[in-house]
């Protein structure tokens, strides 16, 4: 390197997203290479098997490094995501797209591969998609599957009616079944505090 050397090449390249092997005839620059974090220092003649562990570990820091940056990446996802209370479904029927926070919906109702959406505010969305595409989603929101055509918002059950059956009283007065094979589920799942 014409009046250079590979110390002053790491200098002018400043922030370096690679890692480094020193290959040298000299052992005096040893600390200076450990310095720029240097993987390793290799003299030369260079062993062939020390090359490759060099390079190896080389390998492992890169993705080590790699990996850090996407976890740096999804915390600074996460501090920019929407809070629980900000987030919204999409739903789309045949005349608009509506987005709704699932705090506004008060139950859901399937009819084979329609799902109907019954908010807060009274009004209703058919879907067609079918409400299993939704169990999980809404899950985290406080939704119980209590039957297997209906998906309640725990918050707004009242109580737990018995009479020729289970029945859920929702406010308003509506009563939503619970299925005979649902029933100590969702008894745990009302019991828990929220």
């Amino acid at each position: 390197m014409a009046g250079e050397d590979g110390f002053d090449l790491l200098k002018s390249l400043g922030r370096c997203e690679f890692e480094v092997i020193f290959v040298t005839a000299y052992d005096r620059y040893a600390i200076q290479a450990m310095r720029f974090a240097a993987i390793d220092y290799l003299l030369k003649p260079v062993d062939i098997v020390e090359l490759k562990s060099a390079v190896i570990r080389a390998i492992k820091q890169h993705n080590l490094k790699q990996g850090n940056r996407q976890l740096e990446y999804l915390i600074e996802v996460l501090k920019i995501a929407p809070r629980k209370d900000e987030q919204r479904i999409v739903l789309s029927t045949l005349e608009e797209t509506r987005f709704v926070r699932p705090d506004e919906i008060f139950r859901c109702q399937s009819s084979n591969n329609y799902t109907t959406f019954y908010l807060s505010d009274g009004n209703e969305l058919l879907v067609s998609k079918p409400i299993y595409d939704y169990e999980d989603l809404l899950k985290e929101f406080g939704f119980i599957r209590c039957h297997q055509s209906h998906l309640v918002n725990k918050k707004f059950v009242k109580s737990w009616k018995k009479k020729a059956g289970d029945f859920l009283l929702m406010d308003g007065g509506f009563e939503v079944p619970v299925s005979r094979g649902k029933k100590d589920e969702v008894r745990g799942i009302l019991l828990t505090k929220p």
